[in-house]
């Protein structure tokens, strides 16, 4: 059946399109109408809502109490199930720095799902680790850091087609190797955890690192050696043309300025909003979890929108869903909404090598957010199918 939303404000190529009609058809987008609608087709009235490209997760943990370190098949189809509800309509489920037989029963797991069609779409597997530098791990465990030169990548890449991203401190041995193996195979490298200096990074050939994970978080940044003002990772992230930043768009994890500061810097092209959400993420206050494997992992619990371990002297982690980042990088950043969507759909779909996602435009997926003022989501809708309806 066609479909056409109307009366909705259309977010297309950063801007705010009022007086069309978008209609889908077998599970692709048409075109944009005025009022003159097909007489076949379903008429939606969404009653004055945004309508915007389906957003992307690119890069989280778990939610809704599940990890996908947990390895278990229904509790990753009640997560994809869960980021619906939020406004995504595709997710790059991300593992953690483990073991690498832990790693390859998440991505056994995933195996498994990665064709459910029931919440947000599985669009690939994206590693964070283990090839991170111990001084910017984070919360990720020291005993399961090594790096690429030990070429378990190549293996995991040969067994799990699906695997579409893998994050690395590029001042590690293999890392350069790595990266251009991953570019031949037309998959993403993410420059992560690294206490590189601006040097390494810019020094990268053109390309090689498209990403860098979650910037200011797990990066050097401008330090003294002897005597001397260095740049670091997040200088050089910030300077390369050919790089896209991923922002923690909480509100906690970089505080407003930064968030700005990132967007004055790079734009709506060249930014990309994440959650880095753990399974705490629409966990209520004061609730107590794990972090990572519900066995191996360790305690976190949430307290003022974060997740923190036990002592309350660092973060373990966000429990942002994605409609708060929308919220946060409207209302806090004070980026316009036209501009904080094409962060959430275009820009990934793009560096991603999504060609037929990200835009509201014809011949690509029907993959379609509507939200009101108050971003609330209202539709999610995935290939043309509802899988989330509010009150429903």
């Amino acid at each position: 059946m066609k479909t056409i939303f109307t009366n909705g404000i259309i977010l297309k190529d950063g801007a705010e399109l009022r007086g069309y009609g978008l209609l889908i058809d077998e599970g692709k987008i048409s075109n944009l109408l005025g009022t003159d609608y097909p007489s076949d087709a379903q008429v939606i009235d969404v009653k004055g809502a945004y309508i915007s490209p389906g957003w992307i997760e690119l890069h989280t943990h778990g939610i809704a109490g599940e990890d996908f370190m947990d390895a278990d098949p229904e509790g990753m189809k009640r997560a994809l199930d869960a980021y619906a509800r939020h406004g995504v309509t595709g997710v790059y489920p991300t593992t953690l720095s483990a073991p690498f037989e832990e790693i390859r029963r998440s991505l056994d797991a995933m195996a498994t799902v990665k064709d459910y069609r029931g919440g947000a779409a599985f669009l690939g597997a994206h590693l964070e680790g283990p090839y991170f530098a111990p001084s910017q791990r984070g919360a990720q465990p020291l005993e399961a850091l090594c790096t690429p030169e030990d070429g378990e990548y190549r293996q995991l890449l040969k067994k799990y087609p699906f695997i579409a991203r893998i994050d690395t401190a590029p001042e590690l041995m293999g890392s350069v190797e790595m990266a251009d193996y991953l570019k031949e195979l037309g998959k993403v490298c993410g420059i992560a955890h690294t206490d590189a200096n601006a040097d390494v990074i810019c020094s990268a050939k053109e390309g090689q690192y498209p990403i860098a994970t979650h910037l200011y978080s797990g990066m050097s940044g401008v330090h003294r050696e002897n005597g001397h003002r260095i740049a670091g990772a997040v200088e050089a992230c910030l300077l390369r043309d050919d790089m896209v930043c991923e922002a923690i768009c909480d509100g906690i994890h970089l505080p407003q300025e930064l968030l700005k500061l990132i967007y004055k810097i790079k734009g709506a092209d060249k930014m990309i909003l994440v959650s880095d959400s753990i399974r705490g993420a629409e966990l209520p206050e004061n609730t107590e979890f794990m972090m990572g494997n519900r066995e191996t992992g360790y305690t976190a619990f949430i307290s003022e929108g974060v997740a923190w371990i036990p002592d309350h002297t660092a973060y373990a982690g966000s429990v942002a869903t994605y409609d708060r980042l929308i919220r946060t990088a409207v209302t806090k950043a004070e980026i316009p909404v036209a501009q904080a969507v094409r962060m959430a759909s275009e820009t990934p779909a793009r560096v991603m090598g999504l060609t037929q996602k990200g835009r509201l435009e014809s011949g690509y997926d029907a993959d379609i957010t509507i939200f009101d003022e108050n971003y609330t989501v209202l539709y999610t809708i995935v290939n043309g199918k509802p899988v989330y309806k509010k009150g429903e």
